[in-house]
């Protein structure tokens, strides 16, 4: 019996040695130096307890190797009977349809002195005092903050300049060629297939929720202030991975350059797949950054199945985490739809708070959800997140890059 609780307990802190050594490898390569850090100190606090008992007479040997055995079992007894994700994102009152207008982008849109700043502020005297602080700090790209980084912010400018004559693109005439004649679940097979050729890494379909349509005009193509009255039935949600290495550099230079190519890329996949579904006979519309969204795309994302809403306040996907943009197109192209999955962001978001501590701005919340129009939610604050972004010239993305979803898939 001794003898077997020896080799046992040899065995387990062998694996375990083994792990945390892979562990602290992979950290390494990833550049997480605090992960590294603490699996490098586990690595050598676990070696030198299995070295000291070899040291111990033959049975506090057996003792100490046969308490290892235990305590490994019990912990993969627990691991393996741990909870399953509880939480899932509560709707708990009515949502009224949120005014685009409203959005701190388009407010930061309007022109200092014109008939509709005047008008609006007017209207919202709340936002005039913090809006006009934020205005003194130079605007994100401007020439200020290009002296940093001429190259790279050269280019993310370039790529955001590349999306303004696209929205001219992105809705128009049905044709009037009759249906093709496939069922619901086949045509959203088709579209998925499409959506994915087309470069996108995930795609799901929700029926669109009339909730989550602004209201008016705030940006884009159209006359501002235009009441948006819901046209479509169905939405194709899709996500873009953003690169490992760029959201890391967060909240420098390159994080921008990585957003603005992932809007380009997401407006190409949004605009060929409109004009594809216009072209089988069924009005759609692509929502691209630049920017003409009409519908709020996190919630409807969410709805499609493509992830949940984390602490950070945008989705957070199963594989890449919140490292993703989003693409949407809105369409009367029939399908069947998908539903929202929980996969533990709730629970895990609850207990990990990595994004709040590490935001520069201290926009994210550390403590419990609160009740924002209908939903129990993290909510952040927008002005304060909006500053430090004007303040370093960038999107800042910090939260993005330390979120624990965001690590590349290993097998840790």
């Amino acid at each position: 019996m001794n003898v077997f609780l020896v080799a046992a307990g040899q065995a387990v802190l062998a694996v375990i040695i083994l792990f945390f050594g892979f562990f602290a490898a992979t950290s390494l390569s990833e550049g997480q130096g605090r992960a590294f850090r603490r699996s490098l100190g586990s690595l050598a606090l676990i070696t030198g307890f299995n070295v000291s008992l070899y040291f111990l007479p033959e049975r506090a040997e057996s003792l100490g190797f046969g308490l290892v055995l235990g305590l490994s079992a019990a912990g993969l007894f627990f691991f393996f009977l741990s909870p399953r994700p509880r939480q899932t994102l509560e709707i708990v009152g009515q949502i009224r349809r949120i005014d685009e207008r409203d959005v701190i982008f388009a407010r930061f849109d309007l022109q200092e002195g014109s008939s509709a700043f005047i008008d609006y502020y007017r209207k919202r005297p709340e936002y005039e005092n913090k809006d006009g602080a934020i205005r003194k700090t130079p605007d994100i790209l401007s020439v200020p903050h290009q002296k940093k980084n001429p190259v790279l912010f050269a280019l993310a400018a370039a790529e955001f300049d590349f999306l303004d004559p696209l929205l001219s693109r992105t809705k128009g005439e049905a044709s009037p060629e009759s249906p093709i004649g496939l069922s619901p679940g086949q045509n959203s097979a088709l579209v998925k297939d499409i959506v994915r050729y087309l470069g996108a890494d995930d795609c799901g379909i929700a029926r669109l929720n009339p909730d989550f349509i602004y209201s008016h005009v705030g940006r884009g193509p159209e006359p501002y202030g235009t009441e948006i009255v819901p046209e479509h039935r169905f939405a194709v949600a899709f996500t873009v991975e953003m690169d490992t290495a760029m959201v890391a550099a967060a909240p420098d230079a390159p994080v921008i350059v990585e957003t603005g190519k992932k809007y380009v890329e997401a407006a190409r996949i949004a605009i060929v797949l409109a004009d594809f579904l216009r072209r089988l006979g069924y009005p759609a519309r692509a929502h691209i950054a630049g920017s003409n969204y009409q519908v709020m795309l996190p919630p409807i994302a969410w709805e499609a199945g493509l992830g949940e809403m984390g602490r950070l306040g945008v989705l957070v996907t199963p594989k890449y985490g919140p490292r993703t943009r989003l693409g949407m197109v809105t369409t009367d192209f029939p399908m069947e739809t998908d539903g929202p999955v929980m996969f533990g962001i709730q629970d895990f978001c609850s207990r990990c708070l990595k994004c709040a501590h590490n935001c520069p701005a201290r926009a994210i919340p550390a403590g419990d959800k609160s009740l924002e129009n209908g939903v129990r939610r993290w909510v952040i604050d927008r002005e304060r997140c909006y500053e430090f972004w004007r303040r370093t010239g960038t999107d800042c993305a910090v939260c993005l890059a330390v979120c624990p979803y965001s690590h590349p898939e290993n097998p840790f």
